[in-house]
């Protein structure tokens, strides 16, 4: 299976430089809007749900405040397709892969899905991934992972960093840090920052690809290609 992975197209995605590769899944780790509205919620939900894969999966980013204010996927205004997958704290599981998505992060600024940093809250969202978690989709990174902003801090969270340490999904996807965009490879996780806009809002990073393969039995997630 080929999973392609983008993140933070913040209203741009008819608009991305490098065109979306071949594969089964497709993962968006959030800002899928620029303002968050109902109207481009909608925009971005309809490309996907067009796309030629056979899964499609999205959470929400701290951009996409109609998430928020809504809260469920399938209260009126917001419209999730039929075989697109909107996860916010909660768990799907595609052949035989666990994966876990949720959307907050560390306070930044005034934007959606803010948590306290180090706080009793946005401790909880992470000790509620379950142990078994395959695949995390997070908008934010974890600290010291990806997380370099232009300034030169880092910027990821420390309290997800800690539950990463326990969890070792096989695959972590986000993106949140636009400048910080790539590939970490750990003993156990594959973190992958996938922005597809870079500091300047402009749509020109790779979408980034990953293949899943069984070594003796086991799920073996590993980096194919930017694209």
């Amino acid at each position: 299976m080929k999973i392609v992975l983008i993140s933070d197209t913040h209203g741009l995605h008819e608009k991305m430089l490098y065109n979306l590769p071949e594969g089964d899944m497709i993962i968006c780790a959030g800002d899928i809007s620029n303002v968050g509205s109902i109207f481009e919620i909608n925009q971005f939900t309809q490309w996907f749900s067009k796309l030629q894969y056979k899964y499609k999966i999205f959470i929400a980013g701290n951009h996409d405040f109609g998430f928020e204010k809504i809260r469920k996927s399938n209260e009126i205004g917001i419209s999730i397709p039929h075989g697109v997958i909107y996860l916010e704290d909660e768990m799907v599981e595609i052949e035989g892969l666990k994966i876990y998505g949720s959307p907050w992060q560390p306070e930044f600024h005034n934007w959606a899905f803010n948590l306290p940093r180090n706080g009793d809250q946005i401790k909880f969202k992470w000790d509620s991934i379950p142990d078994d978690t395959d695949i995390l989709i997070t908008h934010g990174p974890p600290f010291e992972c990806l997380d370099i902003t232009p300034t030169n801090q880092r910027v990821g969270c420390e309290l997800l960093k800690i539950r990463l340490d326990d969890l070792k999904p096989k695959l972590h996807v986000f993106g949140h840090i636009h400048d910080s965009y790539g590939i970490k490879y750990t003993s156990d996780t594959l973190s992958v920052n996938a922005s597809i806009c870079n500091e300047r809002y402009q749509p020109i990073n790779k979408p980034i690809v990953v293949e899943v393969s069984e070594v003796y039995g086991e799920k073996v997630i590993t980096y194919v290609d930017n694209g």
